[in-house]
């Protein structure tokens, strides 16, 4: 803490203590008096902040009148869409332990057991690779999708011709939470792109839509010039 001095109003002798004692009752070390330490003094002038520029205030990733994509979203299938492939594999697996345990009992369980296993396996295998072999990219001026495991195949659409964007979502994937959204658009290439097991797509959706219609005003596209119906 920093040293002070104040002044006994009795005997005037002049004692040095710590920042602590501002509006404390203390003792004259010399008379004995007990006296009132005056408080903090306020400061008249604030201190004026200084600022670090490129850093508070920083414009959030949207589409600029410059021009620069950048990205919104990555995403990849969820894995619970395959729910039903899912419980196969665990039941599988489940068999196989199960059989294992009884090996010593029935001559014929280990090999029933590893194939069991290998099969649950091989389910999940499956799962793993349905998930990574989908990746979904949307820009602020394209949208991409991209399909394959060894060989890859990309579509990819101008934001700017998107004309609507639907969700599809049945009882089940409403319960565990995911749904396919469908873009429809004015190009003879792709009129049509799903993106299939998208976890919480009435979001995802809103994002694509936001998206587009920033990309139309850009380009100066109007509604109405999309006049023929999907």
């Amino acid at each position: 803490m920093n040293p002070i001095q104040f002044e006994c109003p009795h005997c005037h002798a002049i004692t040095i203590g710590d920042e602590s004692q501002y509006g404390q009752s203390v003792q004259c070390r010399k008379c004995q008096a007990i006296i009132l330490v005056p408080p903090a003094p306020v400061s008249a002038t604030p201190q004026t902040a200084r600022l670090i520029p490129g850093q508070a205030g920083r414009a959030p990733s949207t589409p600029n009148a410059a021009g620069e994509e950048s990205d919104i979203f990555n995403l990849s299938p969820v894995a619970r869409a395959a729910f039903g492939q899912i419980l196969l594999g665990v039941i599988l697996i489940g068999l196989g332990i199960g059989l294992e345990l009884q090996a010593q009992d029935y001559p014929w369980a280990p090999p029933v057991a590893l194939a069991a296993l290998a099969l649950g396996m091989l389910v999940f295998l499956l799962v793993w690779i349905r998930v990574k072999s989908c990746h979904y990219r949307l820009t602020s001026q394209r949208l991409f999708i991209r399909r394959g495991w060894l060989a890859k195949h990309v579509d990819e659409l101008e934001l700017y011709r998107v004309k609507d964007v639907v969700v599809d979502q049945g009882i089940l994937q409403r319960v565990l939470g995911f749904g396919t959204i469908t873009v429809l658009a004015d190009d003879d290439t792709t009129p049509r792109l799903e993106l299939a097991d998208i976890p919480s797509p009435t979001k995802f959706k809103e994002m694509i839509r936001t998206q587009y219609r920033a990309a139309r005003q850009r380009e100066g596209v109007r509604p109405t010039e999309f006049m023929h119906s999907p």
